[in-house]
């Protein structure tokens, strides 16, 4: 996320000031009468159309925040960006997005006070083009240089290439920027100036940065009523998240590919260190912790680190992992030079200065517990004193204190189950812990007659590089930008729930007693039930063995162990049942299919292909873990969500697409790989007569994404 400038600031405090004005005077609001604006709509990321006929796009989603404020309806005209620039100017458009600022335009447009973000601009490159480096900005000599007609990028550009001396051919394009690029991939350019959202670092690659501007919604000179409801929209939005801007550049944006690539010092200083050493606190899930049958690093680090170590273009990066027993232990290392960076570490900027040692950004973010006394649950943060049980060895504990709550005192121990016992004890008030570590002290919890309860503060956790490290800095900074939030939420709960497991003989060594009890009863009831049933069951023991393997084979498949086709058509038939009485609910049905699942049967035979179909039913099983998955095919399955799922559907297809990424970029086998086509539709009682329509919709996106997914391979 950018830094919040002091310009911002004063804007943001501007804001909530005017807004209080104008909720006081009523002004916003004051005009109840729906407005038709005609707004323009470019391709572009500011604004998108799927292939279903979908709008979104940063411009799109912000209009569609302004018009809860003001409850304007919109007309989409659509164009090139230079052609809506002419429309706007002569009236026959109402507003624009992604208009620059300048004392010309100001003369021909209307502007709000607060701008709609701020865009970076990039000279492009063809990704296969050796004639330009980044290394060497004089190779832009002589080139023709591409860039939108009209935009303020034709007078960023001239100036910057003046100051470095550099001369190109300008061609100045009235088209899309997506024909722009086609030209420049055609190689009728041999260079493009664009937004940062245009980096595709498989066909683009970003040459240098070559300033940046705020834009604006720029609003026709006939309308002056659109922007005296505009601004008070603006400000409105401003004071109800500081930050809007910043999470819609971060969504639609924030893309330019420029983080996927070192530069030739960076590349010779990997050359000259080797593998970058990673000291790790051990026994710290779900975040890290040393594998006690391997020695390896295993954890939510582990899953981040194998993602980062692929994702730069022009390196492979290598990390060597080494466990220390406490994040002290860790942080000594790298002092000393032992390791060029550790983890975990949570300092604020004064304490990293403290202990000579800076920052990366945040790579996993946690909330924050504390586990107290039941018994003091819901009068706990009333208390006046509070000491809060903490491990030695741990300053991130004792650090994040200090920072959130300064009053608290603190009292060390040896480790967590002592600090727990001096809780139950009432030696201190509670222990800190994050929410993915609770699963594995839940059982000590129990026993102790302690619990959880939240302190709605969040801990960020980072690596710690030696401060002076400056290229690994820069290294470190672009391998983890590019690892998504997906990938390390998906670890941290798979984690979170792997160290907690307990074998039977622990369970039955913890619970003996209750056990012993219950097996007693159960071998009484039984023998009472035995004696007098005893024939009865002898009579319909034979019958129900042969029913139960008849629905066995009748409704579940054999290699996967998940129900076949037939029972995915009875279970449909029970939903639409349900639907056609009445009820109201969501359900969506995904449909997915194995890529490439022949290949692997010709070239490794038919057992890998069985591995491969059983690792994808798994992952589609273990994703969708709250629906009913079925095998409707040799190498298809279908998943119906409702409920947690249907709700939360947008998020699982983000994981659904990145975990396969992840595992494929990580396994060496080709069946141990994933390449699934997936094809996602909801009912719809406007598209779908029934539920049968829906799975045909979803079976021909999932071929379209089979096709895409093809084509992509053969590039």
């Amino acid at each position: 996320m950018r830094s919040f400038s002091i310009r911002k600031f004063a804007a943001v405090v501007l804001s909530t000031v005017l807004v209080m004005v104008f909720l006081g005077s009523s002004v916003l609001y004051a005009d109840t009468t729906a407005k038709t604006v005609r707004v323009g709509w470019y391709e572009s990321p500011f604004n998108i159309i799927d292939e279903s006929g979908r709008r979104s796009g940063y411009a799109y989603e912000y209009q569609r925040k302004i018009a809860a404020y003001t409850g304007w309806s919109y007309e989409y005209v659509e164009g090139t960006w230079t052609d809506l620039f002419g429309m706007l100017e002569k009236g026959e458009i109402d507003m624009l997005s992604d208009v620059s600022y300048t004392k010309e335009r100001a003369e021909k447009f209307l502007y709000p006070s607060i701008p709609m973000g701020q865009e970076n601009y990039y000279i492009y490159k063809d990704s296969t083009n050796p004639d330009i480096s980044a290394e060497d900005l004089s190779t832009l000599n002589g080139k023709r240089i591409g860039v939108t007609k009209n935009s303020i990028q034709t007078g960023i550009y001239r100036d910057w290439a003046e100051k470095r001396g550099i001369t190109t051919e300008l061609i100045e394009l009235d088209i899309s920027d997506n024909d722009s690029i086609k030209m420049l991939l055609n190689g009728k350019l041999d260079a493009f100036v664009s937004l940062d959202s245009y980096g595709d670092v498989e066909r683009m690659t970003p040459v240098a940065t070559i300033g940046s501007s705020d834009f604006y919604f720029a609003i026709s000179k006939s309308r002056v009523d659109l922007l005296n409801e505009l601004e008070p929209a603006l400000l409105a939005i401003q004071s109800e998240d500081h930050y809007y801007s910043e999470h819609l550049y971060d969504k639609y944006l924030d893309n330019s590919g420029a983080e996927r690539y070192l530069s030739t010092e960076e590349l010779a200083w990997l050359t000259d260190h080797g593998k970058i050493r990673v000291g790790y606190q051990d026994n710290y899930l779900a975040f890290c912790a040393c594998d006690p049958s391997t020695g390896e690093l295993t954890g939510a680090l582990k899953d981040y680190l194998d993602y980062a170590s692929k994702g730069i273009n022009n390196a492979e990066l290598e990390f060597e992992t080494i466990a220390y027993p406490t994040a002290e232990a860790a942080m000594t290392a790298l002092k000393n030079g032992e390791i060029d960076c550790m983890f975990p570490a949570n300092l604020t900027i004064y304490d990293g200065e403290q202990m000579g040692v800076v920052m990366s950004h945040s790579m996993m973010s946690t909330e924050m517990l504390a586990i107290v006394r039941a018994s003091d649950q819901h009068s706990f943060f009333q208390q006046k004193n509070i000491t809060v049980a903490v491990n030695e060895g741990n300053p991130n504990y004792d650090l994040f204190l200090k920072e959130q709550f300064p009053d608290w005192d603190s009292a060390h121990f040896t480790d967590t189950p002592t600090c727990l016992k001096a809780v139950a004890d009432g030696k201190a008030d509670c222990v800190i812990v994050s929410n993915y570590r609770y699963n594995n002290i839940s059982e000590i919890c129990d026993k102790l007659k302690l619990t959880e309860v939240s302190t709605g503060v969040d801990m960020d956790y980072c690596f710690a590089i030696k401060d002076g490290n400056t290229t690994l800095y820069a290294i470190m900074t672009k391998a983890t930008s590019i690892v998504p939030e997906s990938v390390t939420h998906s670890a941290l709960n798979f984690y979170a729930t792997e160290d907690s497991k307990v074998t039977l003989g622990e369970m039955i060594r913890d619970n003996l007693g209750i056990i012993m009890s219950v097996v007693s009863a159960v071998l009484l009831l039984l023998l009472i039930l035995s004696i007098r049933n005893v024939r009865l069951v002898r009579k319909n023991q034979k019958g129900k063995k042969q029913l139960n393997d008849l629905n066995q084979r009748v409704n579940y498949d054999a290699l996967t162990s998940v129900r076949n086709k037939g029972a995915f058509t009875e279970y449909i038939n029970n939903v639409q049942a349900r639907i056609s009485n009445g009820e109201s609910f969501g359900v969506a049905v995904s449909i997915f299919d194995c890529n490439d699942l022949k290949k692997i049967n010709d070239k490794y035979g038919h057992d890998k292909g069985d591995e491969y179909i059983k690792n994808t039913c798994h992952f589609i099983c273990t994703t969708f873990r709250r629906s009913a998955v079925f095998r409707i095919g040799g190498d298809e399955f279908a998943a119906v969500l409702m409920n947690d799922d249907f709700a939360n559907r947008d998020n699982l297809i983000d994981i659904f697409t990145n975990e396969q990424e992840a595992i494929s970029a990580s396994a060496s086998d080709p069946w141990n790989q994933l390449h699934i086509a997936m094809g996602m539709a909801v009912y719809s009682p406007d598209l779908d007569k029934s539920l049968n329509d829906t799975i045909k919709r979803a079976d021909e996106i999932m071929y379209e994404n089979k096709r895409i997914w093809k084509e992509s391979r053969k590039q």
